[in-house]
This record gives structure tokens, sequence and C-alpha cells, in this order.
């Protein structure tokens, strides 16, 4: 590999997740691990002469989509931005706005119930996130950050082996002579923890080796 891409090795770090194939889309090609960084890291190196077949395979593109960023620049001189991934927020006109407004002060209640009285009402159907964005602009609600923050992975961890587990009862033969063996498995590590042969399995049985699980 060319000595100034492989110093270039650090780029892959600093990717971001943006739209795929914004500035075309009759190329099949995943951009999703493309930042606007590495667009312009993409421009400079074909600017300084390298390859474009080096270039595309480095960062995982076709040739084409090479050619798809460098020519805008070399027209305009100005490099192509991607756009961040998601819908646009729908527009809100200004009778659905007035509705809203005149629901709430006269009921105050939240988006949710407004939503479903003003579909009562005027037979208007407005998604309770819109309506949530009209009385956010105006002052009426706050924001709830617990739902912008991120939830943190959580890891529910048994405090001892058998908080939860299944046991059965098998019949077998040993020997010539008909046994029973029962068996306990911890749920959470799919682990056996006890278990016993016996004659007959009995209830008594059943205890007895349980609570040798128990012990462990």
């Amino acid at each position: 590999m060319n000595p100034v891409l492989e110093s270039s090795r650090f780029w892959l770090h600093s990717r971001i997740v943006l739209s795929r194939n914004h500035l075309t889309s009759d190329v099949n090609t995943d951009l999703s691990n493309l930042s606007n960084g590495d667009i312009q890291r993409i421009i400079q190196q074909c600017v300084n002469d390298k390859p474009v077949v080096e270039i595309a395979r480095y960062f995982q593109i076709t040739r084409q989509r090479v050619y798809q960023f460098i020519n805008p620049f070399r027209e305009s001189g100005e490099y192509p931005v991607l756009r961040q991934s998601g819908r646009k927020p729908h527009a809100i006109d200004d009778r659905a706005e007035e509705l809203i407004l005149a629901t709430y002060q006269s009921n105050n209640i939240g988006p949710i119930h407004l939503e479903k009285k003003i579909e009562e009402t005027h037979g208007i159907h407005i998604p309770h996130n819109r309506i949530y964005r009209v009385l956010l602009n105006h002052g009426l609600v706050e924001i709830n950050m617990k739902k912008r923050q991120q939830r943190k992975y959580v890891r529910y961890e048994h405090t001892h082996s058998m908080s939860m587990g299944q046991g059965d009862w098998k019949e077998f033969e040993l020997k010539g002579s008909k046994k029973w063996l029962i068996a306990f498995m911890d749920d959470s590590s799919r682990l056996i923890t006890c278990y016993g042969v016996f004659d007959s399995p009995t209830t008594e049985n059943t205890l007895t080796v349980l609570n040798q699980g128990f012990q462990m």
C-alpha cells in the first residue's frame, strides 16, 4: 500500500455514521462508515495525484464513488457534504398550530391526550410528536431529558446460582435394574448444579438433591 495511505490509518478511528448514498442513488455502495472528513481526505488524495484504485480500495468504496466526490469539487472548489440521516420534520401549518394551542388552553392536557381530543372533537388527526413540538416552541412543555439521554446498558445477574432453575426426572436402566435420575440446571449459566440417582422418583428425593444445589 502507498506509504501516504498507510500513514493515514488513524482516519478510521474518527468515523461517524451518516446518510448513505446521498449524492447519488444509482451506485450500490455502503457509505454508512464514511464521514465528511473522509470525503475531504479522499479528495485531497486525488488532488495529490494518488491512484484512484488505491484510494477506493482503502476506503472500501468504488472508483465511481471517488469520482463522484472529486468531480463536484473540481467544478465548484467546495467539498461535497453528506447530510445527516433521518427524515426532515413535517412542517406544521398555522391552522393546525392554532388548533393545538386552543385545545391545550381549554383542556390543559399533554400531547398524547391532545392527539385523542383533537381527533374526537374536530375529526383531525395530528400526531402527538408534532403536538409536542408546537407546545415546546411556545414554552408550554419542558424537554424530557430522560428520553433524550441514551439508556445505559444494564446487566441483570442473579445473586447466586439456582435463583432460577429447572429440573426433571428420567428413568433409565443401570446394570439390569431400573433407576431414576434427577438433575437441576441453573437457568442463567445453564450449568447442571446438582443431580442424584434413586430407586424411585419421590418428593423426598427431589428435595434432597435440590438442597444440595442450594448449598453450592
